[in-house]
């Protein structure tokens, strides 16, 4: 499994790294400070015309380039189709949720986060992964 975590908080981007490597038996994590290195790396990471990376926790508030555009870009690029994005934001308000669920975000955490929020997240991205 690879699974790229994306802050402009390296402390978020700790706390996340260990939640997920107590989460999966095996995993590879890739971490990015802002959007532009996140698209960076999906595009590294491309494996036969698709996302070699099928999950993707991403913070709204970054510079260079935020969140939000983050989602409209891989939404753009039809060989990022089958990846799972996660908003870990403190971006909580209905109308925000509403936003990104309508641009097809697969789950949304609002920080501060608790490590039992982040696996319950993780549970239901892999069960529609199965």
């Amino acid at each position: 499994m690879k699974v790229l975590l994306v802050d402009d908080s390296k402390i978020i981007l700790r706390v996340l790294t260990n939640v997920v490597k107590k989460y999966f038996d095996e995993v590879e994590v890739f971490t990015a400070e802002d959007g532009s290195i996140a698209m960076r790396v999906l595009e590294a990471e491309k494996v036969d015309g698709k996302s070699g990376i099928p999950i993707m926790f991403l913070d709204w508030n970054m510079p260079v380039m935020n969140g939000e555009e983050v989602v409209d870009a891989v939404r753009l690029d039809k060989e990022l189709n089958n990846l799972r994005i996660i908003m870990a934001t403190t971006e909580g308000g209905k109308t925000s949720v509403v936003k990104m669920m309508k641009k097809g975000v697969a789950g949304y955490l609002v920080k501060p986060f608790q490590e039992a929020s982040i696996h319950k997240t993780l549970d239901t991205i892999t069960a529609r992964m199965r």
